[in-house]
């Protein structure tokens, strides 16, 4: 019979020469495209020095914490307002082709560009973080699909926050696994009180295309049943006319009501990116075209729970729906303005009321729903562990399965990475949670890695080097 072999070898041979030639030319062009951006030097900005009556940062954490006891909300909510006050204010930086100047949120740092400062890569930061797809919509994919793809974000740390992060290398796996089995730590170490993590979110307006006048779902408030609400089910929209011309037409605002940017070429490119593979894409993003701000979760370190506020754009800023209300508008400094005095707030301070201990079980209370109506509304009871989503009160148990009923800081206590499964898929074995007491030695914890309630760590554990080290053990 004739031997094939020296024929089967050339045919492999002439693949992986091919497969390289393909791969060496994309990423020529990858290189040419990156080549075309208009670069200049963003340098992350602190939180600044603000001139509100009341408010500090960071607060001194026997003084948030009294508030918490004392139930003293109106000092919470404008603790809430000023560190909005902080995140939105305007620095002296701008990027490239833009006249609007940054604001500090803009400028921090994403895990991403930490990631590359731990392995020692230069971090030249031209533009506003790149927006991609929300993790907590991919995080239990299997259970239910992403409720509205046309949102987008970027996760960002404070100086203070990603200081901390680069030089404890807080996003690599080995430093993970280390934690968890050498030093027998339960926990990551604690980040500075100066931390503050975001998760800003956006909506694309396409005016590339020609249109002038876009509509957007506005939040209606809360529904009692649990199930989903996502925006397709709201039933309610405003017109953003990016021309600023409303005049004195009903639910049409001007694009000035809203905290926005234009994309440049570098944001069209990596947006676009993010959905290369996803032949479904609606999106073709174009420089000029509109991002809008919708939302933002905020967290600062300030106490051992973080202090937890979420913000989104109301076309009622003054009477907002729950789960913000009028008395938490009614917080706002008169040092916000502008449009950053659009958007309406909901903070968790503590899981249940009144608040709980650290750890403990058996808590009892009233529920405390905090949640950003972009972000979670659109969970149903798929998402959440229906075991431990509940909230104990003295008329009763109340289930709290549904993204309607949820709490910040209670989602985020879940937060955690399964040190045995850093090299495989199963990188956490926390699930979601609804409003609930969750206590830090609760038996769900056992085995893992408790990330400091940053889901944004979870989401983002670099594994380069993890299967090598493993082996070495």
């Amino acid at each position: 019979m004739k031997n094939n072999l020296p024929n089967y070898l050339m045919a492999a041979l002439l693949l992986i020469l091919f497969s390289c030639k393909e791969q060496k030319k994309k990423q020529d062009v990858s290189d040419n495209i990156m080549m075309r951006f208009s670069y200049d030097n963003v340098v992350p900005a602190d939180f600044p020095k603000l001139n509100i009556p009341g408010f500090n940062f960071p607060e001194d954490s026997t003084i948030l914490n009294q508030w918490i006891h004392e139930m003293d909300t109106e000092k919470i909510y404008l603790h809430g307002w000023g560190i909005w006050a902080g995140l939105t204010a305007l620095t002296s930086q701008k990027i490239p082709g833009d006249t609007r100047n940054l604001r500090v949120f803009e400028t921090w740092l994403t895990p991403e560009e930490m990631i590359d400062s731990i392995k020692n890569k230069p971090i030249k930061r031209s533009n506003r973080s790149n927006l991609n797809v929300p993790n907590q919509f991919t995080h239990f994919a299997s259970k239910q699909k992403t409720v509205n793809d046309s949102i987008f974000e970027s996760v960002s740390y404070s100086p203070g926050a990603a200081k901390f992060a680069i030089e404890n290398k807080i996003f690599m796996a080995t430093t993970l696994y280390d934690m968890a089995k050498k030093e027998n730590r339960t926990e990551i170490p604690f980040f500075p009180t100066d931390a503050i993590t975001i998760k800003p979110v956006f909506k694309l307006l396409p005016t590339s295309g020609g249109e002038r006048q876009f509509d957007i779902a506005t939040w209606p408030g809360t529904i009692d049943s649990l199930a989903a609400f996502p925006e397709k089910d709201w039933g309610s929209y405003v017109t953003v006319d990016v021309d600023n011309n409303v005049n004195g037409e009903n639910d049409v605002y001007p694009l000035e009501d809203f905290i926005h940017f234009k994309l440049n070429d570098e944001d069209a490119y990596f947006l676009n990116e993010e959905f290369s593979e996803n032949t479904g894409n609606q999106f073709n993003a174009k420089p000029g075209d509109i991002a809008i701000l919708v939302g933002m979760h905020v967290t600062s370190r300030e106490i051992t729970n973080w202090t937890w506020q979420t913000f989104w754009w109301s076309p009622e800023p003054d009477n907002p729906s729950a789960p913000s209300s009028k008395s938490i508008a009614d917080a706002r400094p008169d040092e916000l303005e502008g449009a950053a005095r659009h958007y309406a707030m909901s903070v968790a301070y503590y899981m249940v009321d009144p608040n709980e201990p650290y750890s403990g079980q058996n808590i009892s209370g009233t529920p405390n729903y905090a949640f950003n109506p972009y972000l979670e509304a659109g969970f149903g009871p798929k998402v959440f562990d229906d075991a431990i989503s509940f909230v104990d009160t003295e008329g009763g148990k109340i289930d709290t399965y549904a993204g309607v009923r949820t709490n910040c800081m209670s989602c985020h206590r879940m937060a955690s990475v399964n040190p045995d499964g850093l090299s495989t898929s199963s990188i956490s074995k926390t699930p979601y949670v609804g409003n609930s007491y969750v206590s830090r030695s609760d038996k769900i914890f056992d085995g893992q890695l408790l990330l400091d309630f940053a889901w944004s760590i979870q989401g983002n554990v670099d594994t380069t080097g993890i299967k090598a080290y493993l082996e070495q053990q």
